[in-house]
């Protein structure tokens, strides 16, 4: 079949991870799949080339493999309205791709403008089947939209309303799941697909080589978190292990926050504190291969019970010890399998639970070997791959 894949957001950042991995395994399985997400660097033009693995891009496919078609759109205007995935020359190439494509099935992954209205304005005139994936619970929560009651409002409708069209609605979790049901879905068109684990591209490599590519010292213990909606309750953590441990160093791995780095002085603790900004594909690896001990704080709300934290799949497919919280599906992958530990949400109880582990070498190379099993085993893409393709080929 052709497949045209719609992401909305920015090429490497949050759901192009999910519809990525969703466009390859259907490639794996032999279908023709185009996969749309929006440029972070181009304003005007697009960018089409052809990619199978998390890094690397070609201009036309080489050898075996599961090639997607990628298209980068310009991202001009991808923040006009409220929100993402506004932007008129993004949402004009869509629109032509899929008159002129002549698609067999159509699937977006979320709502925003640049996946919905392409769908709203072909629809009624060409013959493709619809599927949407549901892995955010972006009216519910993680929308800001600059504060406007009334954009909230119509964001809460699109948001739901797209659902609607489509032949079968995947979620990411049995949060979102039970909110489909509750909206009318019917349970014969949902079907959960839980986050998946780059265990092809993150993989365990030697701490003491990872940390010479960044000039880390190698007898200094190292805990690992990434930048998100925690980063003040996350620095606060990490004060608390310095008083335990005042020889630990924090990697905040993600984009750069300047109201985090004051938060870091004001606490004492930024000497202690290394922000690596945004880093490369090829890096990403390697800094979680830095950490012995990595932990991401998760408070028990309805954010993170719809949402899969994928940066945990990375911390335990990279062979890494896990600490953090029992909130969603978290607790049911960390109370199922022994990957790593559950700590209450409380400042003081994390960072008991990382030093502990810091202090206890033997603990830490067992949970990560378990880790590393579980994902390869249980959470790989490809695991997921047979139930994926089974969607569209109904």
């Amino acid at each position: 079949m052709k497949i045209l894949v719609l992401n909305f957001n920015l090429k490497g950042i949050g759901t192009y991870r999910r519809s990525f991995y969703f466009s390859r395994e259907l490639a794996r399985r032999g279908h023709n799949v185009t996969m749309f997400t929006v440029s972070r660097e181009s304003k005007y033009r697009a960018h089409i080339y052809f990619k199978r693995d998390w890094i690397g891009q070609f201009n036309r496919p080489a050898g075996k493999g599961p090639w997607v078609r990628m298209v980068e759109s310009p991202n001009l205007g991808y923040k006009w309205l409220p929100g993402w995935g506004s932007g008129p020359l993004d949402i004009l190439l869509r629109i032509r791709e899929i008159i002129t494509g002549d698609y067999d099935v159509i699937y977006g992954f979320e709502y925003h403008p640049n996946v919905s209205w392409p769908v709203y304005i072909t629809r009624p005139f060409l013959r493709y089947r619809f599927y949407s994936d549901w892995c955010d619970w972006f009216a519910g929560h993680s929308n800001w939209l600059r504060g406007w009651k009334i954009a909230h409002r119509i964001d809460g409708w699109l948001e739901e309303r797209i659902r609607f069209l489509a032949q079968k609605v995947t979620v990411t979790s049995k949060t979102l799941y039970q909110r489909a049901r509750g909206i009318g879905i019917p349970e014969t068109r949902l079907v959960h697909i839980p986050e998946g684990a780059a265990t092809d591209y993150i993989q365990p490599m030697p701490t003491i080589k990872a940390r010479e590519v960044f000039g880390f010292p190698p007898d200094v213990p190292i805990v690992l978190t990434g930048v998100d909606w925690e980063i003040d309750r996350s620095l606060l953590i990490f004060a608390e292990v310095l008083k335990r441990a005042p020889d630990a160093m924090l990697i905040f791995l993600g984009r750069e926050h300047p109201l985090a780095m004051q938060k870091a002085h004001k606490l004492g603790i930024a000497h202690r504190v290394h922000f690596t900004g945004w880093v490369s594909d090829e890096d990403y690896p390697r800094y979680i291969a830095c950490a012995d001990v990595c932990f991401l704080s998760l408070e028990d709300t309805l954010l993170h019970r719809a949402r899969w934290p994928a940066k945990i799949l990375d911390y335990l497919a990279a062979g890494r010890p896990v600490v953090t919280n029992g909130v969603g599906e978290v607790l049911d992958l960390f109370t199922q399998r022994e990957v790593g530990v559950l700590a209450l949400y409380d400042i003081e109880g994390m960072a008991e639970a990382i030093v502990a582990l810091l202090r206890d070498p033997d603990r830490r190379s067992y949970l990560g070997q378990q880790a590393r099993r579980v994902m390869e085993e249980e959470w790989d893409w490809q695991v997921r791959g047979e139930r994926i393709a089974r969607i569209v080929e109904e």
